[in-house]
C-alpha cells in the first residue's frame, strides 16, 4: 500500500478502469477514487466498457465514465475489483500496454490462476476485505484526502452492494466501522438502499416470480437452480441489473447447500451466479473456477456458452464427477 501511495503521488495522468459488466463495488470504487484523485490535482479518466447499470444512476459524476480509451499516454492505470486487464473486456491490449507507465491493481478477490500483474505492475490484493470499496477508503485515509459527501456516497454504495446490504458473511467489524464513518461524512444509507434493492419495476417483479416458479433442487449436489432466458428478458423488457439479488433469494431454500441462477444474455450465452452461506459448508468459487469464472467462496460467477437446460445438466454432472471434498468449504 505504501508503494501504491508513492506511485499515485508521482503520477499526473491516471486512468481508472472497472471490470466488464461492472457491479456496485466496481462502480462505487471507480467514482469515489476518481473524485478523490482530482482533489489531489490529478488528471483522471474513468473507464467501463459496459454501461453502468441503471440502479446506480443516482451516483455523482456518473456521466464522466467513458466506454472508450483515448489514444493518449497515462502515467498510471488503476484496475479496480479484478486482478487482470483481460477482465476489462478490452480486446486490443497492444494499444493499452503501450499507453501507460505503470499498472496498479486494487482488488479484494482471491488472486486468480492467471497472474495479471507483470512488468511495471503493482498489486494490492486483500481477500479478507469485504469489498474493493473498503480498500479504497483505506487508501484515501492514507493519502489524507478529506472524504466529501460525494466520495462517501460512492464508497458506501460499493460496500453496501458487495455485502448484500450488510447481510452477507463478509460483513465484518471493519466494514461496519467504515460504513459508520462514511455516514458521518454524508452517505445516505436509506437512499442507496432504495435505489439498489427497493426500486423494482412491475415487469421485473413478475419476472422474479417466473424465475422463482422454475426453481428445482438436486439432492445429490445440494444445488437449487433456476434460470431466465433471453426471450424472458426481452418479452418483459427487463435488464440484467434488475435481477440483482435473485440468486440470494434462491439460496434461502432450507435444504439447499448452494444456489445457481443462469441468465441468458445473448444467443446461447449464459451468465451464472452462485451463492452459499458459511454454515452450509460449500465453496462456490471452486465451482465457478471449474467453469472459467471466479469470485469468493460464498459468492461467485462465470460465463459459458450453451443451451440453458443442457448447461444445467453439464454443471450438475461436473459437480457429481468431482470429489465430494473438492467444493467443501474447509
Amino acid at each position: 500500500m505504501k508503494e501504491a501511495i508513492k506511485t499515485i503521488k508521482e503520477s499526473d495522468s491516471i486512468l481508472i478502469m472497472a471490470h466488464k459488466n461492472p457491479d456496485g463495488d466496481a462502480i462505487g470504487s471507480v467514482l469515489g477514487l476518481g473524485i478523490a484523485l482530482e482533489v489531489l490535482g490529478k488528471k483522471v479518466t474513468r473507464f467501463s466498457q459496459d454501461p453502468v447499470p441503471k440502479v446506480f444512476d443516482f451516483l455523482p459524476n456518473l456521466p464522466v465514465i467513458k466506454n472508450k480509451i483515448e489514444p493518449r499516454r497515462y502515467d498510471l492505470i488503476i484496475l479496480l475489483d479484478c486482478d487482470n486487464l483481460n477482465r476489462t473486456g478490452i480486446k486490443d491490449f497492444s494499444k493499452v500496454y503501450e499507453s501507460y507507465g505503470r499498472l496498479l491493481i486494487i482488488d479484494h478477490h482471491p488472486k486468480s490462476d492467471t497472474d495479471g500483474c507483470k512488468e511495471n505492475c503493482l498489486a494490492v490484493i486483500d481477500p479478507s476485505a469485504s469489498s474493493t470499496a473498503v480498500m479504497i477508503y483505506g487508501l484515501l485515509k492514507e493519502l489524507k484526502i478529506e472524504i466529501t459527501k460525494d466520495i462517501a456516497n460512492c464508497i458506501f454504495t460499493g460496500i453496501f452492494a458487495d455485502t448484500g446490504s450488510f447481510q452477507h458473511s463478509n460483513t465484518d467489524e471493519k466494514t461496519l466501522k467504515v460504513a459508520a464513518e462514511l455516514m458521518k461524512k454524508g452517505a445516505r444509507a436509506e437512499k442507496i438502499a432504495k435505489h439498489i434493492f427497493k426500486n423494482r419495476t412491475m415487469p421485473a417483479i413478475k419476472l422474479w416470480g417466473k424465475a422463482l416458479s422454475r426453481i428445482e433442487t438436486d439432492k445429490e449436489t445440494g444445488m437449487a437452480v433456476s434460470y431466465l432466458s433471453k426471450k424472458d428478458l426481452e418479452e418483459n423488457d427487463v435488464s440484467q441489473e434488475e435481477l440483482s439479488g435473485l440468486v440470494s433469494i434462491i439460496n434461502t431454500i432450507s435444504d439447499a447447500k448452494f444456489s445457481l441462477f443462469l441468465t441468458e444474455y445473448g444467443d446461447k450465452k449464459l451468465k451464472g451466479s452462485l451463492r452459499s452461506e458459511e454454515y452450509k459448508g460449500i465453496d462456490v468459487s471452486r465451482i465457478a473456477k471449474s467453469l472459467g469464472g471466479g469470485g469468493h467462496k460464498l459468492a461467485s460467477g462465470f460465463e459459458m456458452n450453451g443451451e440453458i437446460n443442457e448447461s444445467i445438466k453439464k454443471i450438475t454432472k461436473m459437480i457429481l464427477e468431482t470429489k465430494k471434498d473438492s467444493i467443501a468449504n474447509k
